[in-house]
């Protein structure tokens, strides 16, 4: 089955043998080393226009809040979903 990046591909009308990558639960890890990857891809590769996308999605591990358990709260604020992209 097709995985996001190639229905992103499809979306953007891309060409299907644009060359992609997917990091899947690495976190914010995965921004630092894509971006590291995207820099190297630009530069080694001359003419090259490099798009980064990444997403954290953490609403599967959403509880709801509970008096009891204020720390879930607190993990929730700091680490909920977000999203971001870049052309190198």
């Amino acid at each position: 089955m097709p995985g996001a990046d190639y229905q992103l591909t499809k979306l953007l009308g891309l060409r299907p043998s644009v060359k992609r990558l997917m990091m899947y639960q690495q976190g914010c890890f995965t921004g630092d080393t894509v971006l590291r990857l995207a820099k190297d891809l630009a530069e080694n590769n001359a003419g090259a226009c490099v798009l980064v996308i990444c997403s954290e999605i953490t609403v599967v591990t959403f509880r709801g809040s509970s008096d009891t358990h204020l720390d879930s709260l607190v993990e929730q604020a700091l680490f909920g979903d977000g999203a971001v992209a870049v052309i190198v």
